[in-house]
């Protein structure tokens, strides 16, 4: 079977064109922006007609007493500007409408991606930097999504049209202004060439900050119990002073060099005047067309202004767009099989398994065992070993580099992924709850659970108990990552959690070590219950926990050392029996 991470796929594009796909999946709503910013923008060319004719009329007036009726310019260009009012405040909402709609579909595509991403990827993401990416970096697209439908059309459209104007009107200005106008454009587009590199600079930056920010409030207990706020801070301050820095430096770099490709193009109207001024004087051109052509360079320099305020964006948008596409685009190394899961009682078999983290270093060699249904295996070992990450190859959580996973005769490659997980139930070592209530967090893998079944499962797993003393009992909101709770209560939530999915194999990874003596002898006797007619394996620190598994396997360094029951284990000098002596000495 082909390695997905090695398929070949069509290559994306990591840049704004990859982003401009999204804004065009509302061609209709783009389509009808566009239309109506280009009313816009032909209503604006015709003001200087208005203006200018006016002026001429005038002139005849005076000069050879030509028939002059002011009111009809006035009111043509009255009635345009408020046509161009109304058009405007049509525009406003479509152009908000489509803009929203498509961030929150990049949005949604960087949620779905995160969610899709194999444990490879997070094992070696950092969390505050996926933050930065999925919100402030798609905050700063909506500026270039702005300046995609509106600003490059204005200008494009604008600039062309107003030098065929100024042609028609005296050919002579109409090359000054090229003259001036294709300059000003090649040193912003060449001061920009250098800008992007430095706008990724200052995103990235921006994530280490975020980075510093999330740690510290997940880990705020930490740091309060190590009296290191101050070390805390000064870091904070130490990455934010690196950042503006780098902000500043890039900031300035545009604002000192964009006025000097202006002030090429601010030589134009002082040559036009003078130039038309002298056409005027000598009877060549009549006012109104000097006017003309001064209103059109007036707004042919207001463009100007907005291809640096353009190219600005496109160079920081461009920065943004990299960083989150390297999300969306990340390739999904692990995809789901097209088989349903066979029939069977959750037999697992490892077939010559190998598996090496994105660093190269083995975690799993040569790994070769069955179980069958129904049964409980142990893998004891010490840290390190390999344990949780070979009961993480089961659900697929990561995928072998060598062998098979086989569950009931079928490699688990091979298998649809959600009905995979979906017949896995995973009790973490490290607990996560969520900030929802006690019944929400037990019934996440089964929200359509009743109140009974999820009360059910909380009684198996110890947990009833203290539920019902919460404020609210079940309808009691835990808090973030159930800090509201102690360990031990987290755990058995979570152990209530894993017994509600029912499923075929049950992983329970090291689901004990934060419970009492007690405590822990109770969940002992209700996973024996529970685990009847499920294969089960149960990674735990504690032999006495594993005393009863069907199979127990002893993993040193990536490599099954020792394999069978507790007691023929205890009969053999090896590791197992080692740990197993100290455990009892204490």
């Amino acid at each position: 079977m082909p390695d997905a991470a090695t398929t070949p796929a069509r290559v994306k594009p990591r840049n704004l064109v990859g982003v401009m796909a999204y804004l065009g999946r509302y061609p209709r709503l783009c389509a009808l922006a566009v239309s109506l910013l280009l009313v816009n923008i032909c209503i604006e060319m015709s003001l200087p007609q208005i203006i200018g004719s006016a002026m001429t009329q005038l002139q005849y007036h005076f000069e050879w007493g030509a028939t002059f009726s002011p009111a009809v310019f006035v009111q043509l260009y009255v009635s345009l500007v408020l046509i161009r009012a109304g058009v405007g405040m049509l525009l406003g909402p479509i152009r908000n409408r489509v803009i929203q709609r498509t961030l929150g579909d990049i949005r949604n595509a960087i949620y779905d991606s995160l969610q899709r991403l194999a444990f490879r990827y997070h094992d070696k993401a950092n969390t505050g930097e996926l933050i930065s990416r999925s919100t402030t970096d798609v905050f700063r697209l909506q500026d270039f999504f702005f300046a995609c439908l509106f600003i490059s059309i204005d200008i494009a459209v604008s600039l062309v049209v107003i030098i065929v104007l100024i042609f028609a009107v005296r050919p002579l200005l109409g090359w000054v202004t090229l003259a001036t106008v294709i300059p000003t454009i090649v040193l912003i587009a060449f001061y920009a060439s250098k800008l992007q590199p430095q706008w990724r600079k200052v995103h990235d930056l921006h994530g280490e900050m975020n980075t510093v920010i999330q740690e510290n409030i997940a880990g705020v207990r930490v740091v309060k119990a190590f009296a290191r706020e101050q070390s805390e801070v000064a870091k904070f301050r130490t990455k934010r002073d690196v950042f503006l820095g780098r902000l500043s430096d890039t900031v300035n770099y545009w604002a000192a060099r964009v006025p000097v490709a202006q002030f090429v193009f601010g030589l134009t109207t002082p040559l036009a005047l003078w130039l038309g001024g002298r056409m005027v004087i000598r009877g060549e051109m009549p006012v109104g067309d000097l006017a003309k052509i001064v209103l059109y360079l007036m707004a042919v320099g207001h463009r100007m202004g907005m291809v640096g305020q353009f190219t600005n964006i496109v160079q920081n948008a461009s920065a943004s767009a990299e960083r989150i596409l390297e999300i969306i685009h990340e390739p999904k190394t692990i995809r789901s099989g097209d088989k349903d899961l066979p029939a069977g009682g959750g037999a697992v078999e490892f077939d010559h398994v190998s598996f090496r983290y994105f660093d190269g270093k083995a975690s799993l060699t040569d790994v070769s065992f069955r179980i069958e249904p129904g049964q409980t295996v142990a893998i004891v070992g010490p840290t390190g070993s390999g344990k949780t990450t070979l009961v993480n190859l089961i659900p697929r959580f990561y995928d072998v580099d060598d062998g098979r996973v086989i569950i009931d005769g079928e490699d688990v490659r091979n298998l649809r992924l959600t009905e995979l997980r979906r017949s896995v139930g995973v009790m973490f070592q490290e607990t996560f709850l969520f900030s929802a209530t006690a019944a929400e967090n037990i019934a996440f893998g089964q929200p359509e659970a009743t109140r009974e079944d999820i009360e059910r499962c909380a009684r198996a797993a110890q947990a009833h108990e203290f539920i019902s003393e919460l404020e609210n009992g079940y309808d009691t909101v835990i808090g973030e990552r159930g800090v509201s709770l102690s360990g031990g209560q987290r755990q058995r939530i979570a152990i209530a959690r894993a017994f509600l999915m029912d499923p075929r194999i049950l992983i329970l990874d090291d689901a004990t070590a934060s419970v009492d003596s007690q405590t822990e002898r109770l969940i002992r006797e209700a996973m024996r219950k529970l685990c009847e007619g499920r294969t089960t394996f149960v990674i735990a620190q504690r032999l006495s926990t594993v005393q009863h598994a069907d199979m127990i396997l002893v993993l040193q360094q990536g490599r099954i050392v020792e394999r069978g029951r507790h007691d023929e284990l205890i009969q053999r000098s090896g590791f197992y029996r080692d740990v197993f002596e100290g455990q009892l000495r204490r």
